[in-house]
This record gives C-alpha cells, structure tokens and sequence, in this order.
C-alpha cells in the first residue's frame, strides 16, 4: 500500500480448516451499471474487507509515464465535501482502515471495517465518496508532487533500482510494461491535476470496475454495498486489451557500472500471462529451481555449497499479458561473476532434469502450506481480486492444488523447454564485478 489514512490495526486472521478452504464458497454477480462482484462470506470474526480494482495500472500511462501512479497516490485525500483532515478522523473514528495502491495491471482502493451497522454504514457512505467524488486538489498535489520526485531522484542512486528498471525497459522494448510505474522526473514533471482527474474519470468507472468482498456480511448485505460503492460511477467503458509484447535483445547483457561494493544481478526473460495453461507446471518447477528458499536448488547451490550470496530466487509474473520469468540475486564485486556461472549452470542442470524425490517433496510442501495462503480474510481477499481482475475460472482455489499434485517430471520439463530459453535471457548486472580469478 502507498497509503493509509487510519487507524487502528486489526489482527483479522481467519483460520480455517484445510477440509474448509476447499469448500471456500465463492459467489460472483454483477452490479446494475456492470462492475464485476466476487464475495466469500466468512463469519469467525465481526469485520468485513473489502477491494474495488480498476484496469487503471501504469500500463495505462501512455506517454505520461507515473500518471496511474499518482492519480492512484491523490484518490481518497479530497472530495467536494470532504476534506483531508476530515476524512482521516471519519475513519479514525470508527476504527476502520482504507488504502491505495497500483501496479503495471490495475490500481485498488480498499476498505476493512468493523460490520456493526451503524460503523458500517457510515464507512461504506465514506468510502463511496472516495470512490466516486474524488478531487485532485492543487494544493496537495504541490504537496505530494515533491515527495514523488524525491523518490523517484532516490531510485537513481540505489542499484537494486537501477537494475529493475533496466530489466523492465530492456525486456520490453517499446511496450507499456516497459517504463516504471512511477514515472522519470522529466514525465512527472508534465502531470498536472486536471491530468490527474481525466485519468480518474476514463479509467475509473464501473465498466472497469472490480469487487472483491470478504466478511462478516451475507449475500444480501454483500449485493447492497457492491451497488452502494458504484451506484454513483458513470458507466463508462473498459480500456482496449494491451498489445502482446514483442520478444526484444535476446541474449543481451547490459552492464551498469556503479559504485558499490555489491553487485546486482538480474537474468530474466518474458515469461507467461496469467491464466496461461502451463503454469502450474511452470509454478511447480520453479520452486523446485529457485523459488522456495532453502528448498531450491538455486539456493542449495549458490549460497549453501558456495556461500556466494545471502539470497537468490526466481519467479514467474504472470500478468495481464506476457510478465517476465527473473531469476535475481546480490553478491560481492568480487564474486559476481563466479555467481552468474552457477545460475547458468544450475537452470541448465534443472533443465536437463532432477530427481523424482526432490519433486515429491516440492510437491508435498506446497501442499501441505496451501490452507496457510488463505488462513486470513485478507489473503482470500487476495484471492478474489486475482481470480476476478484476471479473469481465472471460479474453482480456481479447488482446482489448482489439484493441478499441483498431478503435475509430473514430464510436464514441468516440456513447460520449461517451451517457454524459458536460456541463450535467449537477458543478463543485467550494476554494480563493479571482478573478473573471476
């Protein structure tokens, strides 16, 4: 989260069975001006969460790179009869907590209230105002502006900040993935408030609107606030699918020279979009290769048997459209070289094939931590905004774990041949590396 105006925190964890979250009962409708709605009703404790997403991320900036971003920062600080200050002591007051935040894909608001009725009532009458009546104040947007520069100057200086963005910029080329979400100085400097509010008025609508709700509430009450929240939304229209991204300096190694005593290191490629049929396997393996901490063969290699570094993973994002597959660590000048040799030599070595036993054992440990993604309303909440804004199947959460147990050595070998291509990677390091000795 960018931003909270509150508040008081909750310990709001929701601990269910493993028999109970596979019957997690998900219901979806949509409200009378077209916001898409998904609800689970869970009543162990008196509150409810609640996310409303917008196809609103910075992939939405057009030139005006760090638009979404900051439209996302300003929403919920004014309305045309609420102030700042007033809206914090509203919250405040009734104990309840709202937030905002943004990526590449989408930007949300969120609301976690206590379900009394009349604390309830007047959060969710706040909240919509936040929603549908925001104001994009001249004054706290000179406030605000500054604070963004800064970050943004202090991004500059920092390597690992350095090495994200030209991973970003370099793997997609001239796509909107492609720029920081926050913007250059010399873009933001360009953004005004009237930008700002013609943002908020295209993107955030209810055509383009989505409703994650998790509590305390029943199906009636739940259907009365997802109308409440977009009642007063103009209809308006979902933007136009992002182009799929062109494959862009396969096999490139960009170098930034920096003065630090680590370096930073980044070999990564386009991955998959989310939904995509061959994650599961690609999920499977990855945790096997370097996504499961001290369970990863990246892990076992790099740091355990060579002690070249503290941390070293890899992930897959899967996105609207094709997200990236990074493989990422830090180490010492001296030894980032003998690094990259390892990791090279480590996902040609998974590539080839591992054992049945290291497998079985992934498999198990996933298995067994699943009911522990979702032991909180916040983490189904989670959930839901996945399923929704990205459009997976309703049994996504029954059905997945199922994908997990049945994947084989065969599947996750043919998925990762398919689609991670090591000659073809991008290599970026910033730091000073050493030539190895």
């Amino acid at each position: 989260m960018k931003r909270f105006l509150l508040t008081v925190c909750f310990a709001v964890f929701v601990l269910p069975s493993s028999s109970a979250l596979a019957s997690i009962d998900i219901q979806s409708w949509q409200t009378p001006n077209g916001a898409k709605v998904m609800y689970v009703y869970a009543p162990q404790l008196p509150m409810v969460d609640v996310e409303v997403s917008f196809d609103a991320g910075s992939a939405r900036d057009g030139e005006t790179w760090g638009l979404a971003s900051f439209t996302s920062t300003l929403i919920g600080t004014k309305t045309s009869k609420l102030d700042e200050n007033t809206i914090s002591e509203t919250f405040n007051g009734m104990g309840a907590q709202i937030g905002s935040s943004s990526n590449k894909d989408k930007a949300s608001v969120s609301l976690r209230s206590l379900t009394r009725p009349e604390l309830l009532d007047k959060a969710l009458t706040t909240f919509e105002t936040l929603i549908s009546d925001s104001q994009f104040d001249q004054a706290i947007f000179d406030r605000e502006l500054p604070r963004l520069l800064i970050g943004i100057k202090q991004q500059s200086v920092k390597p690992q900040s350095i090495a994200s963005n030209t991973l970003w910029s370099e793997l997609y080329g001239a796509h909107p993935y492609a720029h920081s979400s926050s913007g250059t100085e010399e873009t933001v400097a360009k953004l005004t408030p009237a930008k700002l509010e013609a943002f908020y008025k295209k993107h955030y609508v209810a055509s383009n609107a989505f409703i994650a709700i998790v509590g305390n509430v029943d199906r009636a009450k739940a259907e009365a606030m997802a109308k409440q929240l977009t009642a007063n939304l103009p209809k308006g229209e979902k933007p136009a699918g992002l182009p799929t991204p062109k494959k862009v300096n396969a096999g490139k190694t960009v170098n930034t020279e920096f003065d630090s005593t680590q370096t930073y290191y980044y070999l990564a490629q386009q991955g998959i979009e989310r939904g995509n049929p061959d994650y599961a396997p690609l999920f499977v393996g990855n945790h096997l290769f370097g996504g499961s901490g001290f369970g990863s063969m990246l892990m076992q290699e790099v740091r355990e048997k060579r002690g070249l570094v503290y941390s070293v993973y890899s992930y897959f994002a899967p996105m609207k459209v094709t997200g990236p597959f990074i493989i990422g660590l830090s180490t010492k000048n001296a030894s980032a070289l003998e690094a990259e040799k390892v990791v090279e030599e480590t996902l040609a070595d998974f590539m080839a094939g591992f054992s049945d036993e290291k497998l079985q054992a992934i498999k198990d440990n996933l298995l067994g931590g699943w009911p522990l993604r979702m032991d909180s309303n916040g983490k189904i909440l989670g959930y839901l905004s996945l399923i929704g804004f990205y459009g997976l199947p309703m049994d996504y959460l029954e059905t997945f774990p199922a994908k997990i147990e049945a994947v084989t050595k065969e599947d996750i070998l043919n998925a990762w041949q398919k689609h991670v291509k090591p000659e073809e990677m991008l290599t970026i390091m910033v730091g000073k590396p050493e030539p190895m000795k």
